[in-house]
């Protein structure tokens, strides 16, 4: 967002009309920034000192906390922007405006406040939305603002939807391993999930944990089936609790074990735990399944999506890894994508990285790659994270592979949204078209 102040009209309080606003030249929102900042400043510095302090204006005029701390942290903003973001709403101003009158070190710099917060005023009253659709706008060109706002906006989704759904979890992790199949044609995979900090919100709600289910296997004989099954090697499916937990991790659970119950649904088989389940819920889950033959050993394609997840279960951080084999797909480069689901029953593909797509939804998911070596990384919150995962692959009998990882942290996930994890080939010929 440029900076660049245009002149405005004089907006007096009688002609500080939206239609007035509308007209000025672009862009709107700088001109009455520069114009709010350069009223604001010095009116902050006669009454707060310089620095200005909240605390200054707390006993001086009597304004709350709140209000006081972000004036305060609107002017020390590093760009008009930001101040813009940051400033209190008009009412607030306006506010701050009425208990100044009283102070004569005050009077020589409202008039211009009063102009400008009218202006402000004018600016929300002609978009569409008001505050949001300004934060919005702000947060095309200023990655601080939009991170800060759907930050935001992802907290307040976990406080509505964990009361909805009934339950949540304080952190949710997965991490798929992928490595060659014996048979040197396909890639296999091992994924482990975690549940910490399980909590029931509503009495009886029934909570649910994994679901395994088989696919068309579409780069196999018509008919072929991708299954899940325990790490192990065990028989695909689970019919009973018996045969659920067959599934879990020990060295990363709680024990003993829960009593879960399994509900079947065409083909897919989902864990709970019922709504009978005795408090306290156990503090840590861990499961993990093989699947074999996922993917081609050597793709032919720019872009593979290796997962796609559907979280159902609110959770306050959200974290996804994946793992390749030290040799596997030596040109990949991880992508995260975000879409809404189709219509009820109906599977969709998503769309390659870099192609537009009513379906996808513009949410930050920043990717860090782990340190290469033969130990698993830790995560910080999580004691027996790497331990657990290497439990796994030693009762997988992967314990002498290699891999080399990424790791994707998000706070507040949006439930009930397709979470595409996919890789772009650097060496394919048309990888840089899929850039985004």
């Amino acid at each position: 967002m440029t900076t660049d102040v245009h002149m405005l009209p004089d907006l007096l309080p009688d002609e500080a009309a939206a239609d007035i606003v509308s007209q000025a030249p672009e862009p709107r929102e700088a001109t009455v920034a520069a114009a709010l900042r350069e009223a604001l400043v010095p009116l902050l510095d006669a009454l707060a000192g310089q620095p200005p302090r909240p605390v200054r204006l707390m006993r001086r005029i009597g304004l709350d906390k709140s209000l006081a701390s972000r004036l305060v942290q609107a002017v020390r903003a590093e760009s008009d922007p930001q101040f813009l973001h940051l400033l209190p709403s008009p009412t607030g101003l306006r506010i701050l405006i009425e208990r100044s009158r009283n102070e004569p070190a005050a009077a020589d710099w409202l008039p211009a406040v009063e102009r400008s917060v009218d202006a402000f005023a004018a600016l929300l009253d002609a978009l569409p939305g008001g505050r949001q659709a300004l934060d919005a706008r702000l947060g095309e060109d200023l990655s601080s603002i939009r991170e800060r706002r759907e930050h935001m906006a992802r907290q307040a989704s976990f406080k509505a939807v964990s009361f909805l759904f009934g339950h949540y979890c304080e952190t949710l992790s997965t991490a798929m391993f992928l490595f060659p199949s014996a048979d040197g044609q396909r890639v296999d995979a091992i994924e482990v999930h975690r549940r910490l900090g399980l909590r029931r919100i509503t009495p009886g709600t029934s909570l649910p944990l994994i679901s395994l289910h088989a696919k068309p296997d579409a780069n196999g004989t018509p008919g072929d089936l991708l299954q899940m099954r325990p790490i192990d090697g065990g028989p695909a499916g689970a019919d009973s609790a018996l045969d659920a937990h067959r599934y879990f991790v020990t060295e990363g659970s709680s024990l003993p074990l829960p009593p879960l119950e399994v509900e079947r649904e065409d083909g897919s088989s989902t864990f709970l735990l019922g709504p009978q389940s005795p408090e306290p819920l156990p503090a840590r889950l861990t499961t993990a399944m093989r699947i074999n033959g996922v993917e081609p050993l050597h793709p032919d394609q720019a872009y593979l999506t290796v997962r796609n997840y559907m979280l159902h279960t609110p959770c306050q951080r959200l974290v996804r890894e994946i793992y390749l084999a030290d040799g596997l797909w030596p040109d990949a480069l991880p992508h995260i994508g975000f879409y809404l689901p189709g219509a009820s029953g109906t599977l969709l593909k998503s769309p390659p990285p870099g192609v537009p797509h009513y379906r996808r939804l513009h949410l930050s998911a920043p990717i860090e790659q782990l340190p290469a070596g033969p130990a698993l990384s830790p995560l910080t919150g999580v004691s027996d994270h790497a331990s657990v995962l290497a439990a796994v692959l030693r009762r997988a009998g992967l314990a002498e592979l290699r891999f080399r990882g990424w790791r994707c942290q998000t706070p507040y996930p949006v439930p009930l949204v397709e979470m595409q994890l996919g890789f772009r080939f650097a060496g394919h010929r048309d990888s840089a078209a899929l850039s985004s």
